[in-house]
């Protein structure tokens, strides 16, 4: 019997090696390599794409844009209105996560329940926003929000620029933690 028949077929590999009888066997070392290879290949493309991730959730280097309905009064620009539109659908749908991504991270702060007081009139309607640029800083808005139902919000708007951080703007909500 030669060692290929003493192998069954499914078992055959490709790769030989000589026992120290100089008899001809079957070896799993070039498998054992190419599983080792795939799996170090995973774990960095893992690594990287957990490293990518990571960056881009802490640096938010984009001021956020969503597409709420939002009547727009005074000088804003498009990405100051977008801002506020993220603040309405965040605030009408109690997302919570949704507010702190459109919240001041410099200094942090922390989204509780009375920031939600807006949420009823955030559903009621089409609101209208009316943007007060400062005539101190380039980097501050006063947005004043006037609801459907005859509520009215006054808060802020903020280049985090003039914080130290990237140049996006965030509503100046919640409260410092």
């Amino acid at each position: 019997m030669t060692p290929d028949e003493a192998v069954p077929a499914s078992r055959r590999v490709l790769h030989r090696d000589r026992d120290q009888d100089g008899m001809i066997t079957a070896s799993t070392r070039p498998r054992r390599r190419r599983l080792a290879a795939a799996l170090t290949g995973c774990i960095v493309l893992a690594t990287a794409g957990a490293a990518w991730a990571g960056l881009a959730w802490v640096t938010r280097d984009g001021t956020p844009s969503c597409s709420w309905p939002l009547r727009v009064r005074g000088t804003a620009t498009s990405q100051q209105a977008g801002l506020v539109r993220c603040y309405l659908q965040a605030l009408a749908q109690r997302d919570i996560a949704g507010l702190y991504a459109v919240a001041q991270n410099i200094p942090k702060v922390r989204i509780n329940a009375a920031d939600l007081r807006y949420s009823p009139d955030a559903r009621a309607g089409l609101a209208t926003a009316s943007f007060s640029p400062s005539s101190i800083s380039t980097s501050y808005a006063e947005v004043t929000i006037t609801y459907a139902d005859g509520a009215v919000e006054t808060t802020g708007i903020l280049n985090m620029a003039s914080m130290g951080g990237p140049s996006t703007w965030r509503m100046t909500i919640g409260s410092n933690s």
